[in-house]
């Protein structure tokens, strides 16, 4: 057992404020500076990483409701149907939290209609917390549980903890899950806040008490990608010397800093096996890192390198689009695969892309259906670098005031008319009425303006 003590009430006046360890600029002897990362991880390392759903339960602390279990299950069928299989679905909530009721609910629908989908969920360090967790486990044999502690020095001021009561208390919990058949996710809060020397004795603890899983958590979202590395690194140097080099590692940071998946990368890249993400990022303060931003590019990469990807690509946006109706959050206007990713009304970018569908059509004509397919495949990504075909979308193209005839007959023909039909009265109509109102039409006065190109003129 490790030497504990809880602080008690101290004079205020004498109280020393910690500093927490900074991993993106401390110095350290048990771990240096490094003077340059890679950019991004390697294909393999990709191709063998997990990706770990926090949807139902980070993302949840980051709404002002709470979905029916049915809504949850739901998207935990898209989930599934997307190609992950990992998913916390809740925290102890406490003895009378009536969420406790609908967790377990959420659980038993789990085990009966999702059983490639493996559970977890968040537990303290508490004997109340424990009993929580092997009731979970009792409704659901798949269960796991993430066991963690706050670690960092400031933490452990405000909660009145010195080390040894980290120590004591993970060892003791890892220990007594790990006895009731429950596979263990070892965790710390403030894991890039932590000192090398402190991690490194709790990571020791983490392995010999019976962890399967080393966690770190960016909880409050400071680390940069060069700082990620450095830790990750760090971890696994650990987990090597303990003997244990096979051990999996998890990555679950947040977007405070706006670092989320750079971090991701920089993560798998040092070794780390499993990512936590929430669709639309969502979650407390400036949310988690974003599933749709992380397997988006960790399915270039394995696409770049002739790997199968790991996930159905096309059903992203019903993934995400989903959860975004079941949390209340509404999507972005910009951002990655926000409302306008597949939006343009520029000119100069609907000619290049009517061009494109032109040469398409030239192929078509040629008879040559693999040539077309590349030319329509190109109309759609000579101006995106998503192509909305492949996650399950469409493009969309408005009239504005920087709008050109293209747009007009770009819009026409992805309106399902032939543009070859549109009289010049139509085309200079729409630009005009844009030019006029000094914004983007709107779907119903485009719509309007189309329904109205076979109209006699003069009439």
């Amino acid at each position: 057992m490790h030497k504990e003590t809880r602080s008690a009430k101290t004079d205020i006046n004498s109280l020393d404020v910690p500093v927490n360890f900074n991993w993106n600029s401390d110095e350290s002897p048990l771990s240096t500076l490094p003077t340059r990362i890679p950019g991004e991880p390697l294909a393999a390392q990709v191709a063998r990483t997990q990706i770990f759903s926090e949807c139902l339960r980070d993302g949840l602390q980051g709404i002002p409701g709470y979905p029916t279990v049915d809504d949850m299950m739901r998207y935990l069928h898209l989930l599934s149907d997307f190609g992950i299989t990992y998913a916390t679905v809740g925290i102890y909530p406490g003895e009378s939290n009536r969420l406790s009721a609908t967790m377990k609910q959420l659980l038993a629908r789990m085990r009966d209609e999702l059983p490639s989908i493996v559970p977890s969920v968040l537990s303290m360090c508490t004997e109340e917390s424990l009993r929580w967790t092997v009731e979970c486990r009792e409704i659901h044999p798949r269960l796991e549980s993430v066991v963690f502690m706050g670690s960092a020095p400031s933490r452990r001021l405000v909660q009145g903890w010195d080390l040894g009561f980290i120590l004591n208390g993970l060892e003791t919990f890892i220990k007594k899950t790990v006895e009731m058949g429950i596979p263990v996710v070892a965790g710390t809060e403030h894991t890039s806040q932590t000192s090398p020397e402190d991690l490194r004795a709790i990571t020791r603890v983490q392995v010999e008490s019976g962890a399967y899983i080393v966690a770190m958590a960016d909880t409050i979202g400071v680390i940069r990608p060069l700082g990620t590395y450095r830790l990750v690194r760090f971890v696994r140097e650990q987990l090597d010397a303990l003997g244990v080099p096979e051990m999996q590692v998890d990555w679950h940071g947040h977007r405070d800093t706006g670092n989320a998946l750079g971090n991701a990368m920089a993560a798998v890249a040092a070794g780390a096996s499993r990512i936590h993400v929430v669709s639309r990022g969502v979650g407390e303060r400036s949310g988690n890192a974003s599933l749709e931003e992380v397997v988006l590019n960790f399915a270039a990469i394995e696409e770049e390198a002739g790997l199968p990807v790991s996930w159905d690509m096309s059903q992203l946006l019903r993934l995400i689009t989903c959860y975004q109706e079941m949390v209340g959050v509404a999507p972005p206007e910009h951002g990655v695969l926000g409302k306008r990713y597949s939006h343009t009304s520029s000119g100069i970018h609907t000619a290049a892309i009517l061009k494109a569908h032109h040469l398409a059509d030239r192929a078509r004509e040629a008879g040559n259906a693999e040539l077309e397919g590349a030319l329509r495949e190109m109309s759609r990504t000579v101006y995106s670098a998503v192509d909305p075909a492949a996650v399950g979308g469409v493009p969309s193209v408005a009239v504005s005031p920087w709008s050109g005839t293209s747009s007009v007959k770009l819009a026409c023909m992805l309106s399902g008319r032939d543009p070859g039909e549109l009289s010049p009265e139509t085309v200079e109509g729409l630009l005009a009425r844009a030019n006029e109102l000094g914004r983007e039409l709107t779907p119903e006065e485009l719509e309007e303006g189309f329904a109205d190109m076979h109209a006699p003129h003069g009439a």
